[in-house]
């Protein structure tokens, strides 16, 4: 009964994690670059006496989809979207970081800025002057013409990376790193789109089917958790009869 009891409360605390991984990436399905999570579960065999073939679920530390979101056309002038693979870099208190979202914005001092963490450029961070007009090219040139007319000038190009996403994993803030701390170098292949934002590639109704199984899962476990409260209490009154 106790190994009844064991199993299922495995298997219920695996969903109720999955449903929490789930009930996320439902709320960031309009998040502009986000990357839906996936629950990621291994098989755990008990070893020793008296365990048999019992096997346990364990849960890993969550994977990320890495297909592309839809393309959004928005007209403004600091959203930058990425055609096809790729990653841009922007600057945390703990070193680089990388990020689908494009959505940049500018501070008090014109640095280019991303959710409020600056924004990597080839040759660091980009600062841009009182302009009139701005332009960034495929290639993530950032070029302006000054408020006061004149020439067009390049004030800096956004570093552009595209590592193997498999040696990166996702933090809390929503940005990938690398687990040993390991920093990208600029890929000169990866380009970009003005004007546009790439959107969440979380399908809604992929994650609500997916979220009921694993309800229904719940409510088996559970089940199977009242199963193994009334043996063990049919087994109580056994012992006490005898």
């Amino acid at each position: 009964m106790d190994k009844l009891l064991y199993t299922a409360v495995s298997g219920a605390t695996r969903t109720l994690e999955a449903q929490a991984i789930r009930a996320n990436n439902l709320a960031n399905a309009n998040t502009a670059g986000f990357r839906a999570d996936l629950e990621r579960v291994q098989q755990h065999q008990l070893q020793g006496a008296g365990h048999g073939t019992r096997v346990l679920a364990q849960t890993q530390s969550a994977g990320t989809l890495q297909r592309a979101g839809a393309m959004m056309a928005t007209g403004r002038d600091l959203d930058i979207a990425i055609q096809g693979e790729g990653w841009f870099a922007v600057q945390t208190e703990d070193g680089e970081a990388y990020t689908r979202a494009g959505g940049f914005t500018l501070n008090a001092e014109g640095e280019l800025q991303l959710d409020g963490r600056p924004v990597v450029g080839v040759d660091g961070p980009i600062q841009l002057p009182e302009y009139r007009e701005l332009d960034i090219g495929n290639d993530g040139t950032v070029s302006v013409l000054p408020a006061d007319g004149g020439l067009i000038d390049e004030v800096g190009r956004l570093k552009l990376v595209n590592p193997d996403a498999a040696l990166m994993t996702k933090a809390t803030d929503g940005l990938m790193r690398f687990d040993d701390g390991l920093v990208a170098p600029q890929d000169e292949e990866v380009q970009v789109t003005n004007g546009h934002l790439e959107g969440s590639n979380v399908h809604a109704i992929e994650e609500l089917l997916a979220s009921m199984n694993l309800g229904r899962q719940f409510e088996v476990q559970v089940k199977l958790m009242k199963n193994a409260e009334t043996l063990a209490q049919a087994g109580n009154r056994l012992v006490r009869g005898s």
